[in-house]
Parts: structure tokens; C-alpha cells; sequence
């Protein structure tokens, strides 16, 4: 198969391409992603790369490294609350590592980043861009009516008409606004409902966009709400 490398340092993927059907692709396509933390806060993001094309290695070591600054905390959604991983120094030993190595955080789910430091924190996620037709895995899995996901490509995109959600009315989808300790952070909602003095549902204010290698929560009672898109690199 023909290798390709593509550098992903932007919010968006210029070569890319959505489509709205399956096609084979014959090409490798590696690049990385840069992510960052504001000093002493949070922020909501995904690995938008696969570690190496197979699906399965995605651990929180392989994907985020050790180059996020000691006690910094990864919180991931189960439906009802957040599990926390923390990296730090464990006692008697003088390097920090991840509580759980065996964490994966694969490209599809979103995730909490705390940064504990004054500095803003930056890595870089490195991977393979999967391609063809994507299904998130993540969505209609938890027990409670919140999921946070995120775009499997790193693209740029709608997330209604480009990573092919299927809304349902009532719908709110909620991006966080990254802050540190001296601003609110909040979150920007979007509705999906019948406006005044319309007769259909659309969104209220806007389609949301999401960005590469942003999270985001949607919350939904369609247990059978699916996400499927394609995206081949043109």
C-alpha cells in the first residue's frame, strides 16, 4: 500500500473530504495532531489519529505519552460520573506515570484533560488517519442520556451534515470553554428543536462545528441515535 505523510498542525484538514459514500482507499495516511491545555484548567479533547492503524493500541501511554506536566488528570464519561487517571510520581520512584496504563482513549470518544501547572501545556498526538466508512463506537453505549464523543478524523466539520449524526428533537449538544483558574469556563450550547415560528426541528443557533481534536457531550434519550460518516484523503 502507498504511504503518505500528512502534517495535521491546524484546526482543519485542508486535503481532506467527506463523503457520503463508502469508498475503498489504497492510501496510508500518517500526521499528528497538536493539543493543548490552558494554565491551571481544563479542557475537552480527543485522539483523532489511530496509534498504528490497528485499532487496538491506543492506550493512554502510547497516545498522550509522558509529556503532560506532573499530576495532570485525564477524566473520561461513564454515563454517570468521570474515572480519573492521574499521572504522577509514584512513591519511591522519581519518574511520573499514568495510574492506569491500560486506558485507552481511541479516536471516537471525547475526554477531560486537567492541567495542574502555571504553564500551558501542549502534546502532540501522532497516528494514523483512518478513512472509509466511520462508525463511533461511543455513541448510544452509556446508561445515561449523556455521551461524550468526538470526530474519529481530524477534520473540521458539522457534526449533523459532515459526521453524520441523526438528530432527534430535544437534542443539546455542549462544547466546553476551556478557562483557567482566573476565568469561567462554561460550556456553548446548540439545540436541536422547532424554533419560533417554524414548523420543523433544526439547530438552534446553528449546526455545531466540530473542531480537530475537540470532545464534546451530547445529550439524547434516542438510545438508538447513530454517528456514521466517510472520510477519504483525497
Amino acid at each position: 500500500m502507498k504511504a503518505k505523510t500528512l502534517l495535521i498542525a491546524a484546526a482543519t484538514l485542508a486535503v481532506g473530504a467527506i463523503s457520503s459514500q463508502a469508498q475503498v482507499y489504497s492510501q496510508n495516511v500518517v500526521g499528528y495532531v497538536n493539543l493543548t491545555v490552558t494554565n491551571n484548567g481544563f479542557a475537552q479533547l480527543c485522539i483523532p489519529l489511530d496509534y498504528d492503524g490497528t485499532g487496538t493500541n491506543n492506550n493512554i501511554v502510547n497516545v498522550l505519552g509522558t509529556n503532560l506536566p506532573v499530576n495532570s488528570v485525564v477524566e473520561t464519561w461513564n454515563g454517570s460520573t468521570f474515572t480519573l487517571n492521574q499521572f504522577t510520581i509514584p512513591k519511591g520512584k522519581t519518574a511520573p506515570v499514568w495510574a492506569n496504563t491500560n486506558q485507552y482513549l481511541n479516536p471516537g470518544l471525547g475526554f477531560f484533560v486537567k492541567n495542574p501547572s502555571n504553564f500551558v501545556a501542549s502534546v502532540t498526538v501522532v497516528g494514523t488517519v483512518l478513512q472509509g466508512g466511520l462508525t463511533n463506537q461511543y455513541i448510544g453505549t452509556l446508561p445515561g442520556n449523556f455521551s461524550m464523543l468526538a470526530s474519529i478524523a481530524p477534520i473540521a466539520t458539522g457534526l449533523q451534515t459532515g459526521l453524520g449524526y441523526t438528530p432527534s428533537h430535544g437534542d443539546v449538544v455542549e462544547f466546553y470553554n476551556q478557562a483557567n483558574n482566573k476565568g469561567a469556563g462554561g460550556y456553548t450550547l446548540y439545540n436541536y428543536t422547532i424554533a419560533k415560528g417554524q414548523t420543523t426541528n433544526s439547530w438552534q443557533p446553528s449546526e455545531p462545528i466540530v473542531g480537530v481534536g475537540q470532545g464534546f457531550f451530547i445529550n439524547t434519550t434516542n438510545k438508538n441515535a447513530t454517528m456514521n460518516s466517510t472520510f477519504i484523503v483525497q
